[in-house]
């Protein structure tokens, strides 16, 4: 995934982390670009994967889905 070419990418901040999604745990790890450092971020472009290993069925091995997305806010204060 090519996200906002121009910036250098970091380990996204907490991950890699677990979240629940209807009651099954994914594992979210990935990389984001910070447009505007300090202690808020203008934008952020994130690129990562969500891993689920189904227990039930191991030899199916893990599924991994890909996502991005990007977030901006503005600010008025």
């Amino acid at each position: 995934m090519n996200i906002a070419p121009d910036l250098m990418p970091h380990r996204a901040r907490g991950c890699p982390f677990i979240a629940s999604v209807d009651g099954e745990d994914f594992v979210i790890d990935g990389f984001a670009k910070y447009k505007g450092y300090g202690d808020e971020c203008d934008t952020i472009y994130f690129a990562g994967v969500a891993l689920f290993q189904d227990e039930e069925n191991k030899e199916n091995g893990n599924l991994v889905f890909q996502f991005c997305f990007e977030y901006s806010y503005d600010t008025d204060e």
